[in-house]
């Protein structure tokens, strides 16, 4: 099980052991906002995509983020 601190405008999350430091909102090139969701579940090496949403991507090392829904 990984775990996740989220501060302000960063979260840090523990990926195989080690704490990692990323954005907590991130923007694709075609402007659209994606906030950090979680850390992804890694097996045999690898991301199943199997836990992964429509609306989520996953960026290296292994952090989820789901996209933020404008209101």
């Amino acid at each position: 099980m990984e775990t996740v601190n989220k501060i302000e405008e960063k979260v840090i999350a523990v990926i195989k052991g080690k704490p990692v430091e990323a954005d907590r909102f991130i923007t694709n090139r075609h402007g659209k906002k994606f906030e950090f969701d979680r850390a992804a579940v890694n097996t045999r090496g690898g991301f199943c995509l199997d836990q992964m949403r429509d609306d989520e991507v996953i960026i290296a090392p292994g952090l989820i983020y789901r996209a933020v829904k404008e209101a």
